[in-house]
């Protein structure tokens, strides 16, 4: 069944069935999509860290990690551990729960709340299929922070600080305003820039691990937005890139 996608949901009172969007087709293009993302991750990581680990670019993550610590004081000890905390997991997914929540209550569909998830979800599944098949070993550096995980390529956390673009998508879709959208565009990359600072600060990743990060990041976003699509009442559907604006 099809509906018109408005603000305020559709007129039969049954939106949650009428809205869902992950049908078979898009589900199919997110797995080709995830495949290409990890198969491209894994490719790089190991050519990278891999076939020679010792190369200009590793010789570079080395000197930058070093640096890194040398710039530690009590008082970026401090703000490090805050520009981190902005993606630790439990964070990301309370903001982005709380999000969801809203959005459904708000638009009374699906499509801000899916997008929000299956950025979020895609994002990570990549890292960790990529992190896990790669297995670059962290910094050998003081660390400031524990982690469970051994793995440092790609940044799961500069990964996870790139979906709140997602929210800066929905902000597109409904403000047609610059200055807010300007605004939004801005906050989101403060706090990618933080986390990845923060991240190396701390020890816990090279500079090429935040940036695989931040790609990682921004290349789910392109193909849950690509894919989920933006809805028919967007103030300017020109704002984000979709394959389709129906259901």
């Amino acid at each position: 069944m099809t509906s018109t996608d408005t603000s305020v949901g559709v007129a039969d009172g049954v939106w949650w069935k009428d809205t869902w969007l992950l049908d078979a087709a898009r589900t199919k293009r997110l797995a080709v999509a995830f495949a290409a993302v990890v198969t491209t991750g894994i490719a790089v990581g190991v050519v990278l860290y891999r076939i020679d680990p010792t190369n200009a670019i590793t010789r570079l993550d080395d000197r930058v990690a070093v640096w890194s610590v040398d710039q530690r004081t009590a008082g970026r000890t401090t703000l490090a551990s805050w520009g981190a905390f902005l993606a630790d997991t439990p964070v990301k997914i309370a903001i982005s729960t709380m999000f969801g929540i809203f959005a459904l209550w708000r638009w009374r569909r699906w499509r801000e709340t899916l997008l929000v998830a299956t950025s979020l979800i895609f994002e990570a599944s990549a890292y960790v299929v990529i992190s896990f098949v790669v297995g670059r070993e962290r910094p050998d550096v003081e660390r400031l922070v524990e982690s469970p995980v051994d793995t440092t390529f790609p940044s799961g956390h500069v990964a996870a600080a790139t979906m709140y673009g997602a929210f800066v998508v929905i902000l597109f879709w409904h403000v047609r305003s610059s200055i807010v959208r300007a605004l939004g565009v801005s906050a989101c990359a403060l706090v990618v820039a933080s986390v990845a600072l923060a991240r190396m600060y701390e020890g816990m990743h090279y500079l090429t691990d935040v940036l695989a990060g931040a790609v990682l990041g921004v290349v789910s976003l392109v193909v849950c937005v690509s894919i989920i699509g933006a809805p028919d009442d967007a103030v300017d559907g020109r704002a984000v890139p979709t394959v389709s604006r129906s259901r």
